[in-house]
């Protein structure tokens, strides 16, 4: 009988969409499992409703990634599966279909709302996601590797959530934590946002993480919006966000903050996390 095991394996789940241009996902997915210490799973669904190759057919290119992914990247743990269904039921049950801990996925500005390559039909398909996903519109390039991360902490508890991914970065990654916030005027808001800054700073000085904080021009909704000019003006590699939770009145109507942020002009990658009770978290 196998001995029982206490936690599953965790793994970086690349969702592959275009498998004729995988580099984008295989380049953050490859740093991410060294810097978790976790495997890779290359995802490609076959999906009608995005008219998908079958997966006959990915499996036989994503065999040919994964070659390329060992060889390129120095990995040793990389895997494939193609499976065939509802890609948002899948990727909902990332965690216990595939033990996903974190997903990495392409978007492009450009890609009809027919691909799950278009921004607003990507956050769609993730929006009940368990895991953590970071998004990028390009490939990591040669010779960086996350050093500067960065996250906004407003007066939501949802600021919790990037928290405590913003330790990761810094725990096994090395990485300089920038916290960004905006001065707030209203009393009630200023409470909220502190009550959230004292919570990070017990966080961090707990696991002697070093932070270097900055205050940044913009308004109490949408702080992610100047969070990503401010990012590019200071060289940071990456921004932590969460999706919006409930949508105001303004938001049915113009859009919500991760509609605006997932793709810039920065090209800055942004990892999302769900704001939910069972979102998973590393096993260490």
């Amino acid at each position: 009988m196998a001995k029982y095991k206490e936690y599953r394996d965790q793994f970086v789940i690349a969702h592959l969409v275009d498998l004729d241009n995988p580099e984008t996902v295989t380049s953050y997915a490859a740093h991410l499992s060294r810097m978790l210490g976790k495997g890779v799973i290359l995802l490609h669904v076959s999906d009608p409703a995005f008219h998908s190759p079958m997966p006959e057919e990915a499996e036989a290119r994503m065999q040919d990634i994964k070659q390329r992914m060992m060889e390129t990247e120095h990995l040793t743990d990389v895997n494939y599966a193609a499976l065939k269904g509802d890609t948002k039921s899948i990727i909902d049950a990332l965690p216990l279909l595939l033990g996903g801990v974190v997903a990495v996925a392409k978007v492009d500005e450009d890609a009809p709302k027919s691909s799950l390559l278009n921004p607003k039909t990507l956050l769609r398909i993730y929006q009940n996601c368990k895991i953590a996903f970071l998004t990028a519109q390009e490939p990591l390039p040669y010779g960086k590797s996350l050093q500067r991360v960065a996250l906004t902490i407003d007066y939501k508890k949802e600021s919790k959530e990037k928290m405590l991914w913003s330790t990761y970065f810094a725990r096994f990654n090395h990485s300089v934590v920038h916290p960004l916030y905006y001065q707030y005027t209203d009393e009630g808001l200023k409470y909220k946002w502190y009550a959230n800054m004292k919570f990070m700073k017990k966080l961090y000085d707990g696991l002697s993480i070093t932070f270097v904080p900055y205050v940044i021009a913009g308004k109490k909704s949408f702080v992610d919006l100047p969070a990503l000019d401010f990012a590019h003006r200071q060289g940071i590699e990456l921004l932590i966000a969460v999706t919006t939770n409930e949508k105001d009145v303004a938001e049915w109507f113009i859009g919500t903050q991760e509609q605006r942020t997932i793709v810039n002009e920065y090209h800055i990658p942004v990892l999302f996390v769900n704001p939910r009770e069972d979102v998973y978290v590393l096993c260490d």
